[in-house]
């Protein structure tokens, strides 16, 4: 006779092992997770080094402790810069709000559940990882060996970034959800879609001229040769220093236009934000969505106005510096919505509309400094790199920065299941953004004073005493500034620590789109075996519903019961 237990005998489940968990997981929310940790390790060691930088900038003769041998010399000067640059821009700006929040959301958003090439994905970021290690080792390795180490990390940064970007156009286009048609995508979809377009077309150019110089320097092929470039000009042309502008013109290619590869998903965190805390539709909707395509087509196109001294044809520095300028209309656009949709709203003034807002003030400020920069007469809007420097850190890193920190704040219960401190998120926003002010429009003033050989010298000597204040200055609103961070910390370990003993609510900010249709944290196969309908836009907020939303998921004859 046989006899069933069924409890006693089922077969469960094997629990997958750790390393197939979270080494080799092909999960798009444990990579995305992933990446995200991946960046916050990079910042943290990115201001600490932007903290010595500035430190040595105001006190050169002062020795600063763990970088004594590297900061004796030029080059080890420059080391420094190029680590925390490096850090800073591929680690963090690129990997945190389009590889992090990007690979999390993008499927719950469009109702999908996994991106379409999961192991790619996987390989993608280790791939990140190994590109991480090896700029970092580059540091520590004589100038020549690190040199060959940098460049082929940058390169395999950019085969990780290019399996990233394929990955994301074919999941935006093939993988929506019953319903999700174009118009109904939310802003920030429209963003990392559109920003894995422009990441194929410039980490295409980096990697091919990463691989050219790595070939000239270890296996002496001539694609940058003096020799051969000089061959090739007319017999009566005698032209010095053709190698670093042949590859200046490379590098600058990519190098631009990665400033809106960093910002086009900010764009999108911070329209979506900034409607939800509004409790208003996005004001202008496509037209928010044709400024992104605007960004990133003009942004693609603008790299020569970096090169306006490099000997470039007499008519080309004009048609970069209208291109420049031109940016300025689609960010216009974008400006314009961000402020229609405040225009009398219902604003909750939580942590993440905080810094939503201080991403619009730091993007105006930096952006009115860019149309000085985007001039092509350099030689009476002479500025020295103080000034660069704070316009570039105002308008990309530090706004970046603020809408990462937004994201992190609106997200963190959909990632983690618990929501940060809202206190302590309204202490550390208010720190940093009086902090980053403080260091970086001085820097402008800095910047400016490189004019003063044109006044007297007893103007001169005063200016120039008032420029050591105003470094020293710099230096002490740095150090505030980045110990202000601790705050972050203690309140990102605090929510960790606590999340399994306080549960939250699986939409604490009433917001419409469909990630917050699924349980907070999200599970592991997003919707079930049930792929979710979307009947309508992104951003329906109206005071006539019992709750003044309508979800995107929920089917008219539900929603008509919430009316009052």
């Amino acid at each position: 006779m046989v006899t069933y237990d069924d409890d006693a005998r089922a077969q469960q489940a094997p629990r997958p092992s750790f390393l197939a968990r979270y080494v080799f997981s092909t999960q798009h929310k444990t990579i995305g997770l992933q990446y995200l940790w991946l960046a916050l390790a990079s910042v943290l060691v990115g201001v600490v080094l932007s903290t010595l930088l500035r430190m040595h900038s105001s006190w050169p003769n002062t020795a600063i402790p763990f970088l004594n041998g590297f900061e004796n010399t030029p080059e080890g000067y420059a080391a420094v810069r190029l680590l925390h640059g490096s850090l800073m821009v591929f680690f963090v700006l690129t990997a945190a709000p389009q590889l992090g929040f990007g690979n999390y959301l993008l499927p719950l958003q469009i109702g999908a559940s996994e991106m379409a090439f999961p192991r790619l994905n996987m390989l993608a970021f280790w791939l990140t990882v190994v590109s991480l290690a090896g700029m970092t080792a580059s540091f520590f390795y004589a100038q020549e060996t690190g040199l060959n180490v940098w460049l082929g990390s940058a390169a395999i940064f950019s085969v990780g970034a290019l399996l990233s970007a394929l990955n994301f156009t074919v999941t935006t286009i093939d993988l929506r959800a019953e319903g999700m048609t174009l118009p109904r995508l939310p802003v920030t979809v429209w963003a990392w879609f559109l920003n894995a377009i422009l990441s194929m077309l410039i980490f295409s150019v980096l990697l091919a001229g990463c691989a050219a110089v790595l070939s000239d320097r270890l296996l002496g092929s001539q694609f940058f040769s003096v020799t051969s470039f000089l061959a090739a000009q007319p017999q009566n042309l005698v032209r010095q220093g053709s190698v670093p502008i042949l590859w200046q013109r490379l590098f600058w290619y990519f190098a631009q236009a990665e400033v809106y590869v960093a910002m086009l998903p900010c764009f999108g965190i911070v329209t979506h934000l900034v409607s939800t805390f509004s409790r208003k539709p996005v004001w202008k909707e496509r037209l928010v969505v044709l400024a992104l395509c605007g960004v990133g087509l003009i942004g693609f196109c603008v790299w020569g106005y970096h090169m306006f001294a490099t000997g470039m044809n007499p008519y080309a520095p004009l048609v970069f510096a209208v291109l420049a300028s031109s940016l300025g209309v689609p960010a216009t656009f974008l400006l314009a919505s961000w402020l229609g949709t405040l225009w009398e709203a219902r604003l909750q003034l939580t942590t993440a509309m905080l810094f939503s807002i201080g991403f619009i003030s730091l993007f105006i400020a930096g952006g009115l400094s860019g149309i000085f920069l985007a001039r092509n007469d350099l030689s009476s809007a002479a500025v020295s790199e103080d000034f660069v420097i704070g316009h570039f850190h105002l308008v990309m890193g530090v706004a970046a920065t603020f809408a990462i920190l937004a994201a992190l704040f609106f997200w963190f219960p959909k990632l983690f299941g618990c929501r940060l401190s809202e206190r302590l998120g309204k202490v550390h926003f208010w720190m940093t953004f009086a902090g980053v002010y403080m260091i970086f429009m001085p820097m402008h003033w800095l910047g400016l004073l490189t004019q003063s050989h044109m006044l007297p010298n007893e103007q001169r000597a005063v200016l120039a005493s008032a420029g050591a204040s105003i470094r020293t200055l710099v230096a002490a609103a740095t150090i505030c500034t980045v110990a202000a961070q601790v705050v972050f910390v203690l309140n990102f370990v605090q929510a960790l620590v606590r999340r399994n003993s306080v549960r939250e609510e699986d939409n604490p900010w009433r917001a419409t789109t469909l990630e917050w249709s699924v349980a907070s944290p999200a599970p592991e196969a997003n919707f079930g075996n049930a792929s979710p309908n979307v009947y309508r836009g992104a951003y329906e907020f109206t005071e006539g519903l019992a709750d003044d939303f309508a979800p995107q998921h929920l089917a008219p004859e539900m929603l008509a019961q919430k009316v009052r």
